[in-house]
């Protein structure tokens, strides 16, 4: 799915909430690869835990890296600090609420 919301030029990330324009792009960006991180690292054990996290991270970049090949999509360098800061995020949650 998300491969389709990367690449597909038919998608474009929501800006407004009601007739209030924000940029939500970033945000979003942020939230989707954080929740890939922080999923896996809290339910995957041993060492295949290093494993998804990097999975995630990696995914981050490809994604963005992607859209350099996709017609009508655009490779953007702040679209992909916030996705690997979004998955460094996730990381960070993951880690604090499995010391808990």
């Amino acid at each position: 799915m998300l491969v389709w919301l990367y690449w597909s030029s038919s998608t474009t990330p929501p800006t407004a909430i009601g007739d209030w324009e924000i940029n939500l792009d970033k945000l979003i960006h942020a939230a989707i690869h954080g929740f890939m991180v922080l999923m896996p690292a809290l339910l995957v054990l041993g060492r295949w835990r290093a494993f998804a996290i990097g999975a995630g991270v990696a995914t981050a970049i490809v994604l963005e890296v992607g859209q350099l090949y996709a017609p009508g999509r655009s490779f953007q360098w702040l679209d992909l600090a916030a996705n690997a800061i979004g998955a460094l995020c996730g990381w960070w949650v993951a880690v604090r609420l499995r010391q808990l």
